[in-house]
């Protein structure tokens, strides 16, 4: 005689441990792979704006060190010795194409739409005439244009310098503020309606303590410098060194003894 088999199953105790355990482990990870995924997106966008620093680098290079023109113009040719900026050419279309990145100075060097965005910049919003927050997540300190300074003769050039003018851990780059701003005066900002902007620009109205930088890596953001390394930087020291009233490595307009 076989004997009989006796088949059981898991009672309802058991699958409610299981499911529990599962949900715990859960818990423990998803915490961890939100940090690992963070962590990986810094790690792209800080080698992003490194690379834009070494076509900075390459164009100063093949430019008897002239630093490029930051398209500080509202998107329109609005300078006679200026066309082609390190963004775009001028003038710039409304809305602007994606592609329109691929007439800026710095392309030939890097040919990567991508580098010039952070992986966690998905929605752009228009603050100005154009809208080059499609292009970039990475604004230029006008600064390198002296925020617009023209010949004092009254024709419509823009001012433009060697990289001797600036100090090596100067600002060339950084990555504002992507939402609604207003510069110092409280006046509605367009820090977005071209390639450059001023520190003051960049202030969200909804949020003091963003400091004129984005929001999207915390209380940090990437920023780039003249000598060719990118870093991180606090939104207090960005907001701190906004405000001071001297020459720093944020206010870095030559010529001028607040670099303003």
């Amino acid at each position: 005689m076989r004997p009989k088999s006796s088949k059981t199953g898991f009672t309802l105790v058991e699958l409610l441990v299981v499911i529990g355990i599962i949900a715990l482990l859960v818990s423990i990870l998803l915490p961890s792979l939100s940090k690992a995924r963070e962590m990986a997106t810094r790690t792209k966008c800080l080698s992003n704006v490194r690379q834009l620093c070494m076509a900075h680098q390459m164009y100063l290079n093949e430019n008897k060190q002239w630093v490029a023109f930051s398209n500080w113009d509202g998107g329109n040719a609005a300078y006679q010795n200026a066309l082609v900026g390190w963004l775009y050419e001028c003038p710039i279309p409304n809305p602007v194409p994606a592609d329109r990145v691929e007439t800026g100075s710095y392309w030939p060097y890097l040919k990567n739409r991508d580098i010039y965005r952070c992986p966690s910049h998905v929605k752009e919003v228009s603050f100005g005439q154009a809208k080059t927050d499609a292009l970039t997540s990475y604004i230029m300190n006008g600064g390198v244009n002296g925020y617009g300074q023209t010949d004092p003769a009254g024709s419509n050039k823009i001012k433009f310098y060697r990289i001797t003018a600036f100090k090596p851990d100067d600002v060339l780059l950084w990555e504002a503020d992507e939402r609604v701003t207003k510069d110092a005066s409280g006046q509605n900002s367009s820090a977005w309606n071209d390639g450059a902007s001023n520190p003051w620009e960049t202030f969200n109205i909804k949020d003091p303590k963003a400091g004129g930088l984005t929001i999207r890596h915390g209380k940090v953001a990437v920023i780039g410098c003249m000598d060719g390394h990118s870093e991180w930087i606090a939104h207090k020291e960005f907001y701190d060194l906004s405000f001071q009233r001297k020459r720093n490595r944020l206010w870095i307009k030559p010529d001028s003894a607040t670099g303003q």
